[in-house]
C-alpha cells in the first residue's frame, strides 16, 4: 500500500503527526459564535453611548433655548414673547436663536415651539406657578418623528430636573411631549 494515510487507528496512533489537521467544524462554530457575541457587545455599547450624546445634545439645547428666551425677556422688560413656532420667530428672538439648534429640530426629532404662559394651560404643582413659558418639542412634522422614548425622557428629566415628568420646569405636556417651563419663578 502506497497511500501517505494510515490504514488503522493502530496505526493513526503510531503515526500521531498524519492525523487530519485544521479545525473541526464545532471549533469553527465556536470560534464564530464568540466573534457574533463580540460584536453584538460592541453594537449595543455603541448604541448607548449615541443615545447618551442625543439626551445630552437636547439637554444642551433646552438650556440655550431657555437662555434665549431669558435674554429676550430681560430686553423687554420682563414680557416673554407670545406663543411662536421655528416658522414665526420675531426679529429679536430670531437674533437670539440664530446660532442654536432651533430651527434644525431635536435629535429625537420633533421641532420646537414656545408656547406662552398664558396659553401653556393650568399649572400641574406650585414649582411651575409664574413662569414666562415654555419650550416644547412637538411631533406635528410628518417627515421629522419624534422618537423621544420612556427612557430618555427619565434620563433627561433627572439630568434638568427632578426626575419625574409630571413635575417641575422639565415635564410632559399635551400628547406626553416634552415641556421645558422658562421664567423666572419656576
Amino acid at each position: 500500500m502506497n497511500s501517505s494515510r494510515p490504514a488503522s487507528s493502530a496505526d493513526a496512533r503510531r503515526y500521531p503527526r498524519c492525523r487530519a489537521s485544521g479545525f473541526a467544524l464545532i471549533e469553527v462554530g465556536l470560534g464564530l459564535l464568540i466573534v457574533v457575541l463580540a460584536a453584538m457587545l460592541v453594537f449595543d455599547l455603541l448604541g448607548h453611548v449615541q443615545q447618551h450624546r442625543r439626551r445630552s445634545r437636547f439637554i444642551a439645547d433646552l438650556r440655550t433655548f431657555a437662555a434665549a428666551f431669558e435674554r429676550y425677556a430681560q430686553q423687554h422688560d420682563g414680557g416673554f414673547p407670545a406663543s411662536t413656532n421655528d416658522a414665526s420667530l420675531s426679529a429679536d428672538l430670531e437674533n437670539l436663536l440664530k446660532a442654536t439648534n432651533w430651527h434644525k429640530g431635536s435629535p429625537f426629532g420633533g421641532t420646537y415651539g414656545w408656547v406662552a404662559s398664558d396659553q401653556a394651560g393650568p399649572p400641574a404643582d406650585a414649582s411651575s406657578r409664574d413662569h414666562g413659558g415654555a419650550i416644547t418639542l412637538t411631533a406635528f412634522a410628518p417627515d421629522f418623528p419624534l422618537t423621544l422614548s420612556h427612557r430618555d425622557l427619565l434620563a433627561v428629566d433627572a439630568a434638568l430636573d427632578d426626575g419625574d415628568p409630571a413635575t417641575g420646569r422639565f415635564r410632559t405636556g399635551f400628547n406626553g411631549w416634552p415641556v421645558y417651563l422658562v421664567g423666572e419663578n419656576r
